[in-house]
């Protein structure tokens, strides 16, 4: 199965620092804080060594996470985690896929205010690659949780070849190659041509003038694969988003057959409806048997398939 998707969009930081008089006063002082924080109730004696312990603990989480910078080369750049890998900023701006990073961590600072509330402070991330490693901070929280958990298959995702037909048996390009416009060769090829117009379930009549319309099979073949959630060593959904994608851009057609049908399939697979318009907009030039039937076949969709075929949900 496939691991789910990211579910953040841009987590931007700065680079980090390393553990020097004015960190470790500031500990010290936090740490401070915390045993002035007890000396209403437990004493002078007592208040100093809760200092003293706080700021040691603070000074060891801090020691634990700067360990890595002070043993390694960090790159001291700013760089970025989004959901296909790492930006960096820097003269000649370049990019890191998931495969290329060994590891990454984050800790979390945490701190209190006057009124012993808790708060996230600030979180420290370390990414190591084969030969580098980049250290930086953001303010608060990094929602970079489901990351930690799915490098490894979001690498492996990432490296699987963009399938030329819906069996997932033709292989596109390298990964790293441009390949889109075989894609989208292939989807036209495929809406146009037979046999494999008919593999996808597209219709002809003597109203579409040799064009070929979506079908209940057209959509449940199309939807299937957009909602596989299965590895497959060849991706085919960018070749099924471009079939969904040109079927959509059949809406304007002058042919009203044609626009018609291409409407009611958009909006059974989950299109908005002021993306497309609607069924009744070419309703006055089809018969009114056909405008019947197309309203029922929207209507006949489950509830789940009037619902967007990618859902993106922010930060």
């Amino acid at each position: 199965m496939l691991a789910a998707a990211p579910d953040f969009r841009w987590v931007g930081l700065v680079p980090g620092q390393d553990l020097g008089p004015r960190v470790a006063a500031s500990l010290f002082l936090a740490g401070g804080g915390v045993g002035a924080g007890l000396l209403r109730e437990l004493g002078l004696i007592h208040a100093a060594v809760g200092a003293f312990l706080a700021a040691t603990g603070l000074a060891l989480v801090w020691r634990r996470v700067s360990a890595p910078i002070r043993r390694a080369s960090t790159k001291r750049v700013p760089f970025a985690i989004v959901p296909w890998g790492v930006l960096v900023e820097e003269e000649s701006p370049r990019v890191l896929r998931w495969a290329a990073v060994r590891s990454l961590h984050v800790h979390t600072m945490y701190g209190r205010d006057a009124a012993a509330t808790t708060s996230t402070l600030f979180s420290y991330v370390t990414l190591r690659t084969e030969h580098e490693l980049f250290a930086g901070r953001t303010s608060g929280a990094a929602p970079l949780d489901r990351l930690l958990v799915h490098l490894e298959a979001y690498a492996s995702e990432q490296n699987h070849p963009v399938a030329l037909d819906l069996d997932g048996e033709t292989a596109s390009a390298d990964p790293l190659e441009p390949e889109f416009e075989r894609v989208l060769s292939a989807a036209l090829e495929m809406l146009l041509n037979a046999p494999s117009s008919h593999r996808l379930g597209l219709e002809t009549s003597y109203r579409t003038s040799g064009l070929r319309a979506a079908s209940d099979t057209t959509i449940d073949s199309i939807r299937a694969i957009l909602r596989d959630r299965r590895e497959h060593a060849l991706d085919r959904r960018p070749l099924a988003s471009v079939v969904a994608a040109e079927l959509v851009a059949l809406v304007q057609s002058p042919h009203p057959m044609v626009a018609a049908v291409a409407k009611a399939a958009a909006l059974r697979l989950g299109a908005p409806h002021a993306r497309v318009g609607g069924v009744d907009e070419v309703a006055p030039f089809l018969p009114q048997e056909d405008v019947d039937a197309l309203r029922a076949w929207i209507a006949s969709a489950p509830i789940a398939a009037r619902t967007p075929l990618v859902e993106v949900r922010s930060a």
